[in-house]
């Protein structure tokens, strides 16, 4: 889909610039690109069956059974990474275009900050199902600890949904449920989330939320702050991000991961938060970065 809309759109490129919000919503609209215009669709998200939502507990201290991991140099950082984008999702309709960009380009930058590859799990398009993400968390728990970092990067869609649909078993203040939307279109909400990764021990952890929406994971009290962690989000909760087909990134991504942190405009999350926050507004007022900051000093991974 994204190579088809390029050949459509090459020859007034230079005039039209075609974007695409990151939300789904269920019972809404989800507005994609399609030609020189902006058109809006009907798309359903699902809900967990309940076997993947049940998972996690939020109070799970056990971490889970597996086989012992191949051990690291002994100079190998304490390091781990879990790093999601998907542009390409099941069927045709709601595919973006940049996600899996944003993602590669943030696995590239924790690499520079000393993240053994081993130790960055990546899960592109296809590959980023929602049991897949699950389990992918419970890795993380599995092999992280007190004196870890820890950083969790989402770039895709996300959706919004009454608290009323029982999403999960929180209350909203605002009566809403904001979450992530897996390659086989599941929802994962923010208290879901919150429940997988309430496990985490460490005390220096990152979590990245490039999607609509986003600013919905931490809008609550009870959301997904605690101390130690600094989340960054595209957003506000009741917002839309941008996916900008001539950028190469998504446009919060642009300034916060490829020129912020990859390219070193920006020395640790907050200034790269600091950085973007600006660049995005000027191009899509409704569309504010959003940080939450419960760690310490300047989070540099």
């Amino acid at each position: 889909m994204k190579k088809s809309l390029l050949l459509l759109l090459i020859g007034w490129m230079t005039v039209v610039l075609v974007l695409t919000p990151l939300a789904v919503a269920p019972a809404a609209v989800l507005a994609t690109a399609s030609g020189p215009a902006l058109s809006r669709q009907e798309l359903d998200v699902k809900k967990l069956p309940a076997d993947l939502a049940l998972a996690s507990s939020a109070d799970e201290k056990i971490k889970p059974l597996k086989k012992p991991a191949p051990q690291p140099p002994p100079d190998a950082a304490n390091k781990w990474a879990l790093v999601i984008g998907i542009a390409d999702y099941s069927g045709r309709e709601n595919d973006l275009w940049h996600p899996d960009e944003d993602a590669s380009e943030m696995a590239s930058y924790l690499v520079s900050r000393g993240f053994a590859t081993d130790r960055i799990k990546i899960l592109l398009n296809r590959k980023a199902t929602a049991a897949a993400i699950l389990a992918a968390i419970d890795w993380l728990k599995a092999n992280e600890n007190s004196q870890s970092t820890v950083v969790f990067f989402y770039s895709g869609h996300g959706f919004r949904a009454a608290d009323v649909d029982g999403w999960d078993a929180d209350a909203e203040a605002d009566g809403f449920d904001e979450g992530i939307v897996s390659y086989d279109l599941y929802g994962l909400p923010d208290g879901l989330l919150r429940q997988s990764l309430a496990g985490l021990e460490a005390q220096k952890v990152a979590l990245l939320f490039g999607s609509c929406h986003s600013g919905g994971m931490f809008d609550d009290n009870d959301d997904l702050q605690a101390n130690g962690r600094i989340i960054a989000s595209a957003c506000q909760a009741d917002q839309y991000g941008w996916d900008y087909l001539t950028l190469g990134n998504t446009l919060w991504a642009k300034y916060f991961v490829d020129l912020g942190l990859l390219n070193g405009q920006a020395d640790s999350i907050e200034a790269a938060h600091a950085f973007a926050y600006p660049l995005v507004v000027a191009q899509q007022p409704q569309s504010q970065p959003q940080l939450s900051d419960g760690y310490a000093g300047d989070f540099v991974p």
